[in-house]
């Protein structure tokens, strides 16, 4: 399946493209810069099923995820800078190397694999990491927690200070 072909069943209802291959693909359709610039209805997916998608090296940047069920999906090496993910679901799903300049606020992220990750400037408030794998790197800004439960369990409320390396 192409971006197109995903687009055009995304507009006509259908909502389930498990396990479909878009490794390598750009989504950002619209080559917007800044979410302020994003139209409504430009990079929609909100509500999608992408679970089990091979989504390795996928350009997800300025795309709308909100509510999108991403459980088991390969991101690795993925781009998701100002990608809307709030509410979605990413149980287990790969994000080694992949790059996060998003907000994570109210994501599931429980048994998530996220080596080499970087994560700029990037919102975990009440996501949930139970059992995730972590090493990760943050740039220019740090990661905000706030009632976010951590990989053992632990409910944390800081933010980490720049330039940080934490593993779990």
């Amino acid at each position: 399946m192409d971006v197109e072909e995903l687009y055009r069943r995304y507009a006509a209802g259908d909502r389930d493209f498990q396990g479909v291959d878009l490794s390598h693909a750009n989504l950002n359709v619209a080559k917007v810069r800044y979410l302020e610039d994003l139209q409504p209805g430009q990079n929609e997916l909100s509500g999608i099923n992408l679970s089990g998608a091979n989504l390795t090296s996928a350009n997800l940047t300025y795309v709308n995820l909100s509510g999108a069920n991403l459980s088991s999906a390969n991101l690795k090496f993925a781009e998701l800078s100002c990608t809307v993910l709030t509410g979605a679901d990413l149980r287990k799903a790969i994000l080694d190397y992949a790059q996060l300049g998003c907000d994570l606020i109210d994501v599931d992220l429980r048994e998530a694999t996220l080596f080499g990750t970087v994560l700029i400037g990037t919102n975990l408030t009440r996501s949930n990491l139970m059992g995730a794998k972590f090493q990760v790197m943050t740039e220019e800004s740090g990661i905000i927690f706030c009632d976010t439960i951590m990989p053992d369990g632990t409910i944390n409320s800081k933010k980490w200070p720049e330039r940080n390396r934490f593993n779990y």
